[in-house]
């Protein structure tokens, strides 16, 4: 299995990832969040001169972001600049989408978009919308490569429910999962081996080569000292925003909150009285401020709404053998990349943790 980085696109996260790959990491994905991290094109760009072998690509791009022909060049543009290592990761909007006050794409409208992507990178003709008119337009850059390179860009669909890894396996060339409902210490590879069987079997029916679908799940990484504990400040640093994901979800839809897991359900009254309250907007514009330490930091308040069991439900955050453990058990059930998300000012930590404590475990085999 390999490892891989998501970074905000923040001013040196292109140094930062040519940082990863020279400790052994083989991918690196860009968050496409426009109101609170960089653009991802331009890191990607700059990350492309700065490496040579590893992975670049969107986690996510969001497509009422930029139309498929603006998201198609641009991809295209940093495969020009480093041919044959680059991808395209799509999904609906989670974060992208909610500091706009907006919910998730329908999954009809991301298909629509992967269609269209695929069609223009492949050099065929997509059907371009705008208002009731509709367009077949394809890539018409000169022959001779100056702008754009669409050679061998793979899309990797993120999808958690039914209908959007439908998308993922009969339109895309992998999956991007969230492992929603697992807890990651515990069950994270039966779940993910469950929802990669129906995935597989789905894609044979569908003519794919299941051998080329590529497999990739984001998780957050504490490696804990001897006595450590999960809710030690260090820890919290390091994998609290991650934990945070579901109260920020909750406070952009309170009617989700009964379907949460108990330990999280449990929480919501503190975080409301501790987090929201506090925050000094309306209820109505509480996306402008709940989201602000998105994969970045704690926001005042929040380490007193998260807990332990929490904090290894939501992340990887466990010994070094534990955290070996679960990540050969997630390779055996089909996983091909884990891509980890510390903030930003903690990105070579997490790369020398994971280089120095967790490969030299996995590199020396041994039981599940």
């Amino acid at each position: 299995m390999d490892v891989g980085l998501v970074l905000m696109s923040y001013y040196g996260s292109w140094d930062d990832a040519a940082y990863a790959e020279k400790h052994g990491f083989s991918s690196v994905g860009f968050v496409d969040s426009p109101l609170l991290a960089g653009d991802p094109f331009v890191a990607m760009a700059l990350t492309a001169e700065r490496t040579s072998t590893i992975r670049i690509g969107t986690m996510l791009a969001i497509p009422s972001n930029r139309i498929a022909p603006a998201c198609a060049t641009a991809i295209a543009t940093v495969n020009r600049l480093a041919p044959g290592r680059v991808f395209l990761g799509l999904g609906t909007g989670n974060t992208g989408r909610a500091i706009l006050g907006l919910k998730g794409l329908p999954v009809s409208r991301l298909e629509e978009y992967v269609a269209s992507c695929r069609a223009l990178l492949d050099g065929e003709e997509a059907a371009q919308r705008e208002g009731d008119t509709v367009r077949s337009v394809r890539m018409r850059h000169t022959p001779e490569d100056r702008y754009v390179n669409c050679d061998d860009v793979p899309i990797y669909v993120a999808a958690d429910g039914p209908r959007a890894r439908r998308v993922a396996y009969e339109q895309g060339n992998g999956w991007i999962m969230g492992l929603q409902g697992c807890n990651a210490m515990v069950n994270a590879p039966e779940i993910l081996g469950m929802s990669l069987a129906t995935v597989r079997a789905a894609a044979v029916d569908a003519g794919k080569d299941v051998d080329d679908f590529h497999t990739m799940c984001s998780l957050g990484m504490c490696v804990l000292e001897e006595g450590e504990s999960p809710m030690s400040p260090r820890a919290l640093e390091r994998v609290g925003p991650v934990a945070m994901l579901p109260f920020h979800a909750y406070a952009d839809n309170p009617a989700i909150g009964e379907h949460l897991p108990a330990p999280i359900r449990d929480r919501l009254e503190i975080y409301e009285r501790k987090v929201l309250a506090r925050l000094g907007v309306s209820r109505d514009r509480l996306y402008q401020e709940s989201h602000r330490g998105h994969l970045s930091h704690l926001l005042p308040g929040e380490e007193e709404v998260l807990t332990e069991e929490i904090i290894r439900m939501t992340t990887l955050t466990g010994t070094a053998s534990e955290i070996a453990n679960i990540l050969r058990r997630l390779e055996a059930a089909g996983l091909h990349n884990v891509a980890l998300n510390p903030p930003p000012h903690l990105a070579r930590d997490a790369v020398r943790e994971y280089a120095e404590k967790i490969a030299p475990l996995l590199d020396a085999g041994g039981p599940g």
